[in-house]
């Protein structure tokens, strides 16, 4: 009978969870605590101040809310608002009865109001942002938009995750405008500051419209270290090509393997950093890279 040495002996169950087990609960632990670790956002650009006065706001809100216009917080600090968290059933009982009271506080906050062009190169429209009224999945606001009709204003929609707190008004040919915002987010080790475009005849959630995003990570479960930033954003106007957005930005990265976690996520290498600039061009009513800076672009992410 042959004898084994046990060299090439396989480990048995009890083995691989002795070895695995610890090494799997560090590195989820590791990324437990950087589930929500969104920098703070510093603006790149200039961004339209949206307006905050309250005989601009309250006007809209009556409209919208009627008698559960609210003006102060459950704390009883000044607040603009509606004495309701959900804003789909605020604009269904405008027409049909509430199915609940309004509570006689602000729930519903508005964070500032944003007028424009959007729907059409002659509409007059209002877009108002509400403050912590979603959760992060929607990255904790949304946009309600207003339009005016005949001298009236009308409500025209609510939507979650239409993010409009950090946006240029940008003009199209056609004169109808869209907006250029930013935002950051985080979540499973990720750190993310993204630039994206809001088009309220088509809304979409932030990350759906993204122009570029840099996204900065740390950890051998992610396979490697990667550092990303946004300096800073530039628009030009060209006497031939029409709007130019230029983007500053850095990138690093070191590739890791899984098996080399032992040495703990708080050795982690820091990778050399490297500035870019990256070149969109308005085309219609959206920002194409340039094919000059195409291959750079793909760093970020963009297609």
């Amino acid at each position: 009978m042959p004898c084994s040495t046990g060299r090439n002996r396989r480990p048995s169950g009890p083995e691989i969870r002795a070895i695995s087990v610890p090494l799997i609960v560090t590195l989820l632990l590791t990324l437990a605590w950087r589930t929500f670790a969104a920098d703070a956002l510093h603006s790149t650009f200039a961004y339209e101040a949206l307006a905050r006065e309250p005989n601009i706001v309250l006007p809209l809100l009556q409209i919208v809310c009627g008698e559960g216009l609210r003006t102060v917080t459950a704390k009883g600090e000044k607040a603009l608002g509606c004495g309701d968290g959900s804003m789909q059933e605020i604009l269904e009982s405008r027409h049909r009865p509430r199915r609940y009271d309004w509570a006689p506080y602000v729930l519903w906050q508005a964070d500032g109001v944003l007028f424009g062009h959007f729907l059409s190169p002659t509409s007059e429209d209002a877009l108002i942002s509400c403050l912590d009224c979603e959760t992060h999945p929607a990255l904790w606001g949304g946009t309600l938009l207003l339009t005016r009709h005949s001298g009236q204003w009308e409500p025209v929609w609510y939507k979650g995750g239409v993010i409009i707190r950090h946006c240029l008004r940008v003009s199209l040919t056609t004169g109808r405008q869209i907006l250029f915002c930013e935002e950051t987010d985080g979540g499973m080790g990720h750190s993310i500051h993204g630039l994206y475009t809001v088009d309220l005849t088509k809304p979409k959630f932030a990350w759906d419209s993204v122009v570029l995003m840099a996204d900065t990570y740390g950890s051998y479960m992610l396979g490697g270290v990667q550092t990303q930033f946004i300096d800073r954003v530039s628009f030009e106007e060209t006497p031939t090509s029409g709007l130019l957005v230029r983007v500053y930005a850095r990138h690093g990265s070191i590739k890791l393997r899984p098996e080399a976690a032992q040495a703990g996520e708080e050795a982690l290498p820091k990778p050399k950093l490297s500035s870019h600039e990256i070149d969109f061009r308005l085309d219609g009513d959206a920002f194409k890279i340039t094919a000059e800076t195409a291959a750079t672009g793909r760093l970020f992410g963009v297609k």
